[in-house]
């Protein structure tokens, strides 16, 4: 499987080891969102294209078969608390658009072996983009 190229900023990429290397167990996802790590392209924050999907970064996807763009904000498990819209970055989902940006598809495996192909449509607010590095 063709994997797109993906970016993350040095700090989400910490955060996240961080957060991966204190699970008990991981699930698959985790597993799959540490290889994805391990691909990335990384720069410092300030240097994310403002096209990207970063940590907090609020984006319109579609999910294949659908043609109907559905509006997510990806999140860390600590933020999450099952709002409208919100992904969990440890999710099928938020791991799968974590650092790619506007353009780009990627097919992701679902726990139940189904794969889930999913297309970046917009980057609508990005932290980086806007200057905040927190």
């Amino acid at each position: 499987m063709n994997k797109p190229n993906i970016i993350l900023s040095e700090q989400d990429l910490h955060r996240l080891e961080t957060m991966l290397e204190h699970q008990s167990e991981l699930t698959l996802t985790m597993k799959h969102l540490e290889d994805e790590l391990a691909r990335a392209d990384v720069v410092a924050p300030q240097d994310v294209p403002p096209n990207v999907v970063s940590m907090n970064a609020k984006v319109l996807i579609t999910i294949a078969p659908s043609i109907e763009a559905t509006e997510i904000t990806l999140v860390y498990p600590h933020d999450f608390k099952a709002e409208k819209g919100q992904v969990n970055v440890i999710a099928p989902i938020g791991a799968a658009i974590l650092g790619l940006a506007e353009g780009q598809e990627i097919e992701w495996p679902q726990p139940d072996g189904h794969i889930m192909k999913v297309k970046i449509e917009k980057v609508l607010y990005q932290p980086e983009r806007e200057g905040n590095y927190l």
